[in-house]
């Protein structure tokens, strides 16, 4: 039951408002899922095609002498400035420019650790030099040697790397001159560039939150209105009706729905308003009878005097009156001796109806006629 003194507005805002809180969350996450997902597809998107791409522009026979001269523990500065691998890494620089990659590089499997960089298009103290060597994930180094048993992409998650941190990196087969795997291109993406983009669409996701949060409390308010004010007057209407005061219902904008609670109510009021008024002239008819009933009784009562004789043709209401104003006059007679002596002389009193007579009878058997009709 609603509580006394809360209007139906406020009611139906705590009705609504929470479920437009849900919808509301409901849809950021959503949008930011979906968002997160689709920043996640284009770097792996990004991450295939940069290291296909490189894999596909290398020259194989400049490649293959950078292979070798990466396996004999070089000086790196004499073979980095070397035609073959300035010719290389040129082009590898400038697509991680462009793409926003952070590390492009080249890689052969052995050496005293997991893999020897031959070409690496970073530049600055994260630069890995020809021949340098490095430890990798147990993941993406199986990886690795399934592009170069398969002839596939290798795809990682998010790992973490000792040396360079937080990344997502892709692989793509490198072919020597004759044909045959010999090393794989590396693309990696650092995760700070990720977190960038889901925090870009962690905040899009919170502004549609709030967009669809205002535009639901717009519409929401709107219904509220209109649903709200009928259902109030429709409330003032029935509180009127149940306290007594049963004047038509003037008509108001309704929905349908309120509209038709409004004319089962207005239908009520009119049959009640019936039903009222003939309670009260059936009342009011009973009252007059039992009244008139109890009148007629105690007229017959005043009129029963042992010392009147009263001759009457009718037995209405007026015969009634007149005996009890005879039995009352006899009464007196009985009592005032002279007074009977009186009426005898002068004659009755009491002007009566046609055909009727009173008679007052004293205890010595004197009759005195006290009145008579025409």
């Amino acid at each position: 039951m609603r509580p006394d003194g809360i209007p139906i507005r406020a009611l139906l805002l705590r009705a609504f408002l929470p479920a437009i809180a849900i919808v509301a969350i409901g849809l950021g996450l959503l949008t930011y899922n979906r968002l997160y997902d689709a920043i996640l597809d284009g770097f792996d998107r990004k991450l295939i095609a940069t290291s296909a791409l490189t894999g596909a522009l290398l020259d194989p026979v400049d490649h293959d002498r950078l292979i070798a001269i990466a396996r004999t523990e070089p000086d790196t500065d004499i073979a980095e400035r070397s035609p073959e691998y300035r010719h290389a890494v040129l082009p590898m620089q400038r697509i991680r420019g462009g793409l926003d990659i952070t590390y492009l590089y080249t890689q052969i499997l052995g050496g005293s650790q997991d893999i020897i960089y031959v070409l690496d298009a970073t530049v600055g103290e994260e630069h890995s030099r020809i021949g340098s060597e490095d430890d990798l994930p147990a993941e993406t180094l199986a990886g690795i040697r399934r592009v170069q048993a398969k002839d596939v992409i290798h795809l990682s998650p998010i790992e973490f790397q000792q040396q360079w941190g937080l990344l997502k990196t892709a692989a793509a087969p490198v072919r020597n001159a004759g044909g045959r795997i010999v090393a794989t291109a590396g693309a990696d993406v650092n995760v700070s560039l990720i977190r960038v983009a889901t925090q870009n669409a962690l905040f899009a996701s919170v502004v549609i939150g709030m967009v669809s949060l205002l535009a639901c409390t717009l519409v929401t308010l709107l219904i509220v209105r209109r649903i709200a004010r009928p259902l109030d007057r429709l409330r003032h209407e029935a509180l009127r009706i149940a306290g007594g005061n049963h004047r038509p219902i003037a008509p108001f904008p309704a929905p349908a729905d309120i509209a038709g609670l409004q004319t089962a109510l207005s239908d009520s009021c009119s049959t009640l308003t019936g039903r009222l008024a003939d309670a009260r002239s059936a009342a009011g008819a009973a009252t007059l009878s039992a009244s008139l009933a109890a009148f007629d009784a105690e007229l017959a009562r005043a009129g029963a005097a042992p010392h009147l004789h009263f001759e009457s043709a009718a037995s209405d209401s007026g015969a009634l009156l007149r005996r009890a104003a005879a039995a009352r006059l006899a009464e007196r007679i009985i009592a005032d001796p002279t007074l009977a002596d009186r009426i005898e002389d002068e004659g009755p009193l009491l002007a009566l109806a046609d055909r009727e007579q009173a008679v007052a009878v004293r205890d010595d058997g004197r009759r005195i006629v006290i009145g008579r009709g025409a």
